[in-house]
């Protein structure tokens, strides 16, 4: 019996809100550190399991997807077998598919692995972020959300820095075990001060959720698979996007026709919650595809070790955590546009700015505009977690944290598997129209003063220039993928104005 014995929706005293605040937190940062580790160490899975980029890529969007898959059914597991039970259980599921994946053999292996934590992960954040809710009163929200938001401060900033250094020291397969003591640490936790909330027995929208299934998943192997199977010449991609539109449309017809859908569609009517999704789908368009692609570049461009890539990204982290704790206060004092509005700019100008990289950018550029990025990122997140329920129906907000969570994931999964696509795509076609231009009749072949450095008719210069042209042609890779980011960021500011100010 957990040492609180009161309601789930309170009202709870100081002390009471703190002892079920810590061990969420706990709860909430498995999911971020897990997150954050596994990004720095993708070069080190990709050479150790002999992968491609694109198949290396699997290892994020596997987990992302099957964490927006599971996400669907949070909120139904939660009112029929209570919160508590489906918190619980979540962090067992989560901690022991951890094993597994440090474990896994071979690539394939750790894909199914990881589409397994994602779908046992799946409640940790919209349950946690329901619990902070409710354990809050309505006006203090939004310092609820920027103290929730600890868990996923956390993680950007230590995660990728304790991935390096486990990577470094030992292997990439320790990033996955570190969530063993952590997933044993915050079942305790929970187990002995978390109450139980009020039960439902609600029955579960099959046609619903089952063609959102469908829907959800056929979109994430389009995207996935595309690029290797070059898109829309192959019948499997055609299958693919037909049967995700077919999953979407019975999704929406029935949830519009049925009695007892598994979307109450009068969500939708509120004003903020609707142009929150769309934020956040944003969000995660964006700010995990830029996750992804850093530390890749570093390490391979750039040619920097590990655990460099993985202090770059706690520098990120760094600028999260500014931005998450000033904008839990700040969100009662200024209007929420304004604060979404700078976090908004901040990740747009700082994608934009990376456009202008070449291979040979400084440690110190990398840095602050990370941190940047990271201060957007955080700015955003905070005041539009709060802005988005400020005026939801208490009723809803179970159902609208598990939307939340559910579109932040489908936004991560696909802008992960985009900036994958036109990574490889570009790197091949200016790879080949790079190497057009190479030929033992062009007037700077070989330089001058240096005849041996590019000569092609040696091997040791058509190996150096082999190298050169894949470089660069990696590196406008690199490039247009930072363009596709900064161009979704700076498409999203006319949503940030049609959120209307809560009423203090």
């Amino acid at each position: 019996m957990p040492i609180i014995n009161k309601p789930s929706s309170g009202p709870f005293t100081r002390t009471e809100r703190i002892i079920i605040t810590i061990p969420v937190l706990l709860a909430s940062l498995l999911h971020s550190v897990n997150m954050s580790t596994a990004y720095v160490a993708l070069p080190n899975i990709q050479g150790n399991l002999s992968a491609t980029p694109d198949q290396v890529g699997w290892i994020i969007t596997a987990f992302v997807v099957a964490s927006a898959v599971g996400t669907v059914v949070t909120g139904w597991l939660a009112n029929r077998l209570g919160r508590r039970r489906v918190f619980l259980a979540s962090i067992v599921g989560f901690t022991i598919t951890g094993a597994l994946c440090a474990g896994a053999a071979g690539i394939e292996d750790l894909v199914i692995y990881r589409v397994l934590q994602g779908v046992a992960s799946a409640p940790l954040l919209p349950i946690s972020q329901a619990i902070m809710l409710d354990t809050y009163p309505k006006e203090r929200h939004g310092f609820a959300m920027s103290i929730w938001s600890m868990g996923m401060i956390l993680g950007p900033v230590v995660g990728p820095t304790i991935g390096a250094i486990m990577t470094e020291a030992y292997n990439w397969r320790w990033v996955f075990s570190i969530n063993i003591p952590l997933g044993l640490l915050a079942f305790a936790a929970i187990f002995f001060t978390l109450p139980e909330a009020d039960k439902r027995r609600d029955k579960l929208d099959w046609i619903g959720v089952s063609s959102l299934v469908i829907a959800v998943s056929s979109v994430q192997l389009m995207l996935d698979r595309g690029q290797r199977l070059d898109w829309f010449e192959s019948p499997e991609i055609i299958i693919e996007a037909w049967a995700a539109a077919l999953g979407f449309y019975i999704f929406f017809a029935h949830c519009a026709t049925a009695h007892n859908p598994y979307l109450n569609l009068s969500i939708f009517r509120d004003r903020n919650f609707v142009v929150g999704l769309a934020l956040i789908f944003v969000f995660g368009l964006t700010v995990f595809s830029t996750m992804f692609i850093l530390p890749v570049f570093l390490q391979t461009v750039q040619g920097y070790p590990v655990i460099t890539a993985g202090w770059v990204l706690s520098a990120r982290g760094v600028g999260t955590a500014i931005a998450m704790l000033a904008g839990g206060v700040l969100s009662d004092r200024f209007s929420p546009k304004n604060l979404i509005m700078i976090g908004v700019l901040c990740s747009g100008i700082s994608s934009w700015l990376m456009t202008e990289w070449s291979s040979e950018v400084g440690m110190e550029e990398v840095v602050y505009l990370t941190v940047i990025s990271g201060f957007g990122m955080g700015m955003m997140w905070v005041t539009l977690t709060t802005v988005t329920f400020s005026t939801l129906a208490p009723e809803l907000r179970t159902e609208g944290a598990a939307l939340f969570a559910l579109i932040r994931a489908i936004g991560a999964s696909i802008g992960t598997s985009l900036v994958v696509a036109i990574l490889v795509r570009s790197s091949q076609v200016n790879y080949i129209e790079l190497r057009g231009h190479v030929n033992p009749y062009h007037e700077l072949l070989p330089p001058e003063g240096t005849p041996h450095v590019w000569d092609l008719e040696s091997t040791s210069g058509l190996l150096s220039m082999y190298h050169l042209v894949s470089e660069q042609a990696q590196m406008i890779g690199f490039l247009n993928s930072f363009v596709f980011s900064a161009v979704v960021v700076f498409a999203a500011i006319p949503l940030v104005l049609l959120l209307k100010t809560p009423r203090r």
